[in-house]
């Protein structure tokens, strides 16, 4: 039966792997508006691309099943990628229902990894090596102007005195997700 497909499916199949392998660079760049429930994405790759996929759909659904390659249907308008069997996985993970387990193991590994490099970053004061300090300022510039950020927008928030940030402010346009912390948890560091 299956020996009767399209000989597209093959290829289809090898750049879905490759898009799901390829990492995406974080922050996502604000241009790339990936539309799973569509299946469309701003980003140059998906334009240019054959089976019209791009690492960003591709990533933004659930773990397709092997038969997902053998019925998945392919249209001229929206959606260009139809398969009755995962349309609620692509659907669900579109609207931002992300599988919370994941979701959460994933976080607390990267803290786990934030905190024992913090321990690592503090053992190499020791050696007083600028180069090492440059080091990390200049390959985490934009981490540590994430944490500036986020940071910066909370004291904002937990503070009487000054101006309430914005949801919208250009400056720390990166912290908009970023859930401050009552008073009495932000103020009360753990060292």
């Amino acid at each position: 039966r299956f020996r009767e497909l399209s000989s597209w499916r093959k290829s289809f199949k090898s750049k879905w792997q490759r898009a799901l392998e390829t990492p995406i660079t974080m922050p996502m760049n604000a241009k790339y508006r990936p539309d799973v429930g569509k299946w469309v994405c701003t980003c140059p790759y998906f334009v240019k691309s054959r089976f019209l996929v791009c690492k960003h759909l591709v990533q933004d659904v659930h773990t397709v099943s092997p038969v997902f390659f053998l019925e998945v249907q392919r249209n001229r308008t929206l959606p260009f990628w139809e398969n009755e069997e995962a349309e609620d996985e692509f659907v669900d993970t579109a609207a931002g229902r992300m599988d919370t387990r994941t979701f959460q193991e994933r976080f607390e590994a990267h803290i786990k990894n934030f905190r024992d490099f913090c321990d690592g970053l503090q053992y190499q004061i020791q050696f007083n090596d600028h180069r090492m300090l440059n080091a990390v300022e200049r390959e985490g510039a934009s981490f540590i102007r994430l944490m500036e950020n986020c940071l910066g927008r909370e004291r904002r928030e937990n503070s009487s005195r000054q101006r309430s940030p914005t949801t919208w402010e250009r400056e720390t346009s990166n912290a908009m997700f970023y859930r401050t912390r009552p008073l009495s948890t932000a103020s009360g560091k753990s060292t």
